[in-house]
């Protein structure tokens, strides 16, 4: 699962829609449509507007073939849906609740990079560390040696300072 486009240009509270119109990808699929017509398809949800080249779910299927039409767009923008949860689990930086603390312009190009290197890891075969996996305790006994190191450098600090 590849990602084969990445539009970080705008903070996550923008309109989808207005950030597909300002898109480079709209106008190469716009191009693509009129010089390939129905070979090449991307997948929408509702809020797009539907175009020859993008299709997103009819809104009142009928059973038959719409709904299976709608049932097979469904499966694939799940596929979507996991490719985003891959990069969020590998990257969790990228989370809701783990705001970029940086300006747009740097946010941007940690969620460009992260995909990037998402795509290495992809291509790599390097699978992503689940949060559930367990890694090894630290021993305790170092968090002792740190204390007692903290205690020393303030009994050395309040002798060179008496």
């Amino acid at each position: 699962m590849k990602i084969l486009n990445v539009n970080a240009r705008f903070p996550g509270s923008v309109n989808d829609m207005y950030i597909w119109n300002h898109s480079i990808l709209k106008d190469t699929m716009t191009g693509i449509g009129r010089q390939h017509p129905n070979e090449f398809y991307l997948l929408g949800d509702s809020g797009y507007a539907l175009r020859p080249w993008l299709q997103i779910p009819l809104a009142n299927p009928e059973p038959g073939p719409q709904e299976q039409y709608n049932q097979a767009l469904i499966r694939t923008r799940c596929v979507i849906e996991r490719c985003i949860g891959l990069l969020k689990m590998r990257f969790r930086c990228l989370l809701k609740h783990r705001v970029l603390h940086y300006k747009p312009t740097t946010a941007s190009k940690i969620i460009n990079a992260c995909a990037v290197l998402h795509n290495i890891c992809v291509t790599n075969n390097i699978v992503a560390i689940h949060e559930d996996d367990h890694y090894p305790e630290i021993e305790i006994e170092i968090f002792n040696q740190i204390d007692e190191g903290g205690r020393e450098r303030k009994y050395i600090d309040n002798e060179n300072n008496t």
